[in-house]
């Protein structure tokens, strides 16, 4: 019965998890519209910023009145998932079916040129998780909340709830995948050097101190808290490309609701460089970390890089190489934490679409095959993981600790991941996608001899489909 599922995944069709090229100006769905890893959308961050305070044309959905413009959006993004054997364990049946889905509405208003605004509503949930089908509950929040200012012709501010989205997103991303999503609060300020140059600063707050969080007194106004900071400069060239970053992550002992820890202050300063000649697309970034986390002192780093072969013939197939690697923490009784904190990534597009690994304490090798016949994109990832120190943990995609370190285990090698992939684009504003993915861990699934840490070394499987709309 499994196995008949699966194949139902995979004759609906396969994932879709690399980002396509953007629709030209006059498809373009809407204001800001792209071509998302998973279908048709918006984006107003990072290489993609568009200021709300520029007037919007006249087009569907959208209006203007001398310098006043308004404009309408809305996006359904549905996906139904099964996955199968996710401990590697087969005498513990945990086979899960599901789906859920997002829908958001979105009105963006500008005035002069000068000010501008965006609202973005969603509402996120599984299906059958209402009461009954006469009960409904709750599940729309603000996803994103801003007010942009365009200070002078160079100048650009926004304040409020918003998306942060820079490079491939292996740092810093708006995390598209999930249903949810992932935007910031705070104030970001972009400065336009030049045609070519830009240079970003931002400041987010992720979390209060922990007493706020239930006050309702006179204590509202604290400077601790957990906050996101960061420098961003890009320049783009033609065929070249390079950023430079600083981000700080600042955890203040009162955000924890135990309180009393220690802080964890750290400081990512990393470089990006990109280039294009010919067919060939070359894509490397390097990252290093520092300062203090729970007493320790930070010494990690992180790489990767990427070159893409398009041949030049019909359906433009292509081949992909990868590498990429971060640090892993071999001693966690010295005073040296060595492990890579990958911050807030869209991790799922990365590191296998099963999302069982990280940008931490991981060495990766990937290779890609691929091709684009007409409005279809069909591809095929394999993957091979390592760690970079075997005692460390094993962490996921999300960041959370997959298997626990071990100061006994001294095989590094995690095991290989396949994922077929597919994308259907019916529409501009439309596109269906899917896909299977097959994780064979190493045998013992990184068990040291003599210990109990580890799980199975049978084989995962996860599928999914989805519809995408975008207006």
């Amino acid at each position: 019965m499994k196995w008949l599922i699966w194949v139902v995944v995979v004759l609906a069709g396969s994932a879709q998890a690399q980002a396509d090229a953007g629709m030209p100006e006059a498809t373009k769905p809407m204001f800001d519209g792209v071509q998302t890893p998973w279908g048709p959308g918006r984006k107003s961050s990072g290489e993609l910023f568009h200021s709300a305070a520029s007037s919007l044309t006249e087009a569907p959905f959208r209006w203007s009145w001398n310098q006043l413009s308004l404009g309408v959006g809305a996006q359904y993004f549905s996906r139904g998932e099964a996955r199968d054997n996710a401990d590697f364990a087969t005498g513990k049946p945990d086979l899960s079916i599901g789906f859920e889905q997002r829908a958001r509405l979105s009105v963006r208003a500008s005035a002069f040129d000068r000010v501008g605004l965006l609202i973005e509503l969603q509402d996120v949930r599984v299906w059958g998780s209402e009461p009954s089908t006469t009960t409904l509950v709750a599940d729309a929040a603000l996803h994103q909340g801003f007010v942009d200012v365009k200070a002078t012709s160079f100048l650009d501010l926004r304040v409020g709830r918003q998306e942060l989205s820079y490079g491939e997103e292996r740092l810093v991303g708006a995390l598209d995948w999930a249903q949810t999503a992932r935007a910031f609060d705070g104030i970001f300020a972009r400065l336009t050097a030049s045609p070519s140059v830009t240079i970003d600063a931002f400041g987010m707050l992720l979390r209060p101190k922990a007493a706020l969080i239930a006050d309702s007194g006179g204590a509202r106004f604290q400077t601790s808290g957990s906050y996101f900071t960061g420098l961003y400069a890009r320049g783009r060239w033609a065929g070249i490309g390079a950023d430079l970053y600083a981000l700080g992550l600042l955890e203040d002992p009162s955000t924890a609701a135990s309180g009393f820890l220690p802080n964890n202050n750290t400081l990512t300063i990393g470089a990006r460089a990109l280039t294009t000649v010919s067919h060939l697309a070359l894509v490397g970034e390097g990252a290093f970390q520092t300062g203090t986390a729970a007493h320790a002192t930070v010494l990690a780093g992180a790489f990767a890089g990427k070159a893409t072969w398009v041949f030049p013939v019909a359906a433009s197939p292509y081949v992909m190489a990868e590498v990429s690697g971060a640090s892993g923490d071999g001693n966690s009784s010295d005073s040296t934490n060595s492990t890579f904190n990958q911050l807030f990534p869209t991790g799922h597009t990365h590191l296998g679409y099963m999302d069982f690994v990280g940008w931490q304490n991981v060495v990766a090798v990937r290779g890609s095959i691929g091709l684009r016949p007409g409005k279809v994109h069909v591809w095929l990832d394999v993957h091979h993981f390592s760690a970079w120190s075997p005692k460390d943990a094993w962490y996921a995609a999300n960041g959370s600790v997959f298997i626990a370190a071990d100061p006994l285990r001294t095989n590094a090698n995690r095991g290989t991941e396949l994922d077929l992939s597919a994308t259907l684009s019916l529409w501009a504003n439309l596109s269906a996608a899917g896909g299977f993915g097959l994780f064979l861990p190493e045998r013992g699934a990184w068990a040291s001899a003599g210990s109990t840490i580890g799980r199975g070394s049978s084989a995962a499987t996860w599928g999914f489909i989805s519809l995408r709309a975008q207006l």
